[in-house]
């Protein structure tokens, strides 16, 4: 049976949360990442697998350290000393700050792997790329103004055209594939179950938080099902999930990069393709993240040891009592956030006046509303106050 491991949004160099380890000069986030990295490509060798696919975002931005670059590499050296080959996608953050045309990181990346004997190939644009034996449809990040040129559009007839183009794209793909070897999908891309921009449904986790997404392209699920893959393994969403009928799946990132991914289980597939394609997580050492709302309790509760312990303070408070940061850190967690929340406005009925209002209906409404004295007194008041400064003009 033939297999691959599928993970993706590995963000090595994410630093969230993170602190400088003072034994090794590396962020604490970075060396977390490294772990479960480590531990899927460790896993990859264990379960001997066919081929491993990183499905984009394998750095912050497309401009990686030095150091980033090298903990990669030696994150997944344990597949190139297996023989396992390993295909890395271009994804939307690798491009940040590339210029159009110039080859990622994900380039320096495979050929590091390849120089310890690997076997290890990068992708940037749609193509037919075979991987241990499994031939791959891919379907990078599609850069707007590379597939669109100097064509005026809006945004949203813009994603619906790079939409087209894709799903054109991997069927022109499918249409060349080898019929006798399995032939599966994968890209850094948006799938849902609509071609609308309305994503609703579909749980995005830290992507959310590492980007504001103005707008991007949705490809329709039902579309991509009725092309012939046996399997889609998708990058760009943070949480893992399966889209539509079951076979496009994000594997999510590997770790939880912020408070987003709390509830998320972390890990990556491991896909069997058979007659019957079957899927199974293989879950990862991934960062413990606590919330404690003090509007729900006033204690801490028990805590895992090296957790990430989030506060949402009470309305109106400003400061973590020192109380509750010593317990904390007792159990050997760390506070790493505390959210204010504004204190609450009184509400206020206001009377509410017709576009067209006399003068004393309007001071009767304002006096039943905010005046001490008896309403009927103090319109009186006003009218004989009026027909005295009359009287004095004349």
């Amino acid at each position: 049976m033939t297999s691959i491991l599928h993970t993706g949004d590995e963000h090595i160099d994410s630093d969230v949360h993170g602190t400088i380890n003072p034994r090794t000069g590396r962020n604490t986030a970075w060396e977390s990442n490294y772990a479960t990295i480590r531990h899927l490509a460790e896993q990859a060798v264990e379960r001997r697998v066919d081929a491993f696919i990183s499905a984009g975002d394998e750095f912050k931005t497309g401009r990686p350290s030095q150091e980033a670059l090298l903990m990669l590499a030696d994150a997944y050296t344990p597949l190139a000393e297996a023989g396992i080959p390993v295909l890395f996608l271009d994804g939307n953050h690798n491009r940040i700050g590339v210029t159009s045309g110039h080859r990622s990181a994900i380039w320096a990346l495979a050929e590091i792997l390849r120089a310890r004997g690997g076997v290890a190939e990068a992708s940037a644009e749609p193509e037919l790329v075979e991987v241990g034996g499994i031939q791959v449809a891919t379907l990078p990040w599609l850069n707007k103004n590379v597939v669109l040129g100097a064509d005026a559009m809006s945004p949203a007839e813009g994603d619906r055209k790079v939409a087209e183009y894709a799903l054109a794209e991997l069927e022109r793909l499918a249409e060349r594939a080898d019929a006798s070897m399995p032939l599966i999908m994968a890209g850094h891309v948006t799938v849902a179950r609509t071609t609308t921009n309305d994503d609703e449904g579909t749980r995005r986790g830290s992507e959310r938080e590492l980007t504001h997404l103005f707008s991007e392209p949705i490809l329709d699920v039902t579309k991509l099902e009725a092309l012939p893959f046996q399997y889609g393994a998708l990058g760009h969403i943070h949480t893992p999930q399966t889209i539509g009928g079951g076979k496009y799946r994000y594997a999510g990132s590997p770790n939880r990069l912020t408070f987003t991914d709390e509830p998320d289980i972390k890990g990556g597939n491991l896909v069997h393709l058979h007659t019957v394609t079957k899927v199974e997580q293989v879950q990862t050492p991934a960062r413990t993240m606590l919330t404690i709302d003090l509007v729900e309790t006033d204690e801490v509760p028990a805590i895992a040891e090296g957790a990430l312990v989030r506060f949402l303070l009470a309305p109106g408070d400003t400061d973590l009592p020192k109380e509750f940061r010593a317990a904390v850190t007792r159990q050997g967690a760390t506070v790493v956030q505390t959210k204010a929340r504004p204190a609450a406005k009184p509400v206020v009925d206001r009377p509410v006046l017709t576009q067209t209002v006399s003068g004393e209906d309007a001071l009767r409404t304002w006096a039943m509303n905010y005046s001490v004295l008896d309403a009927d007194t103090l319109v009186t008041a006003a009218q004989k106050l009026a027909v005295r400064e009359t009287e004095a003009v004349r």
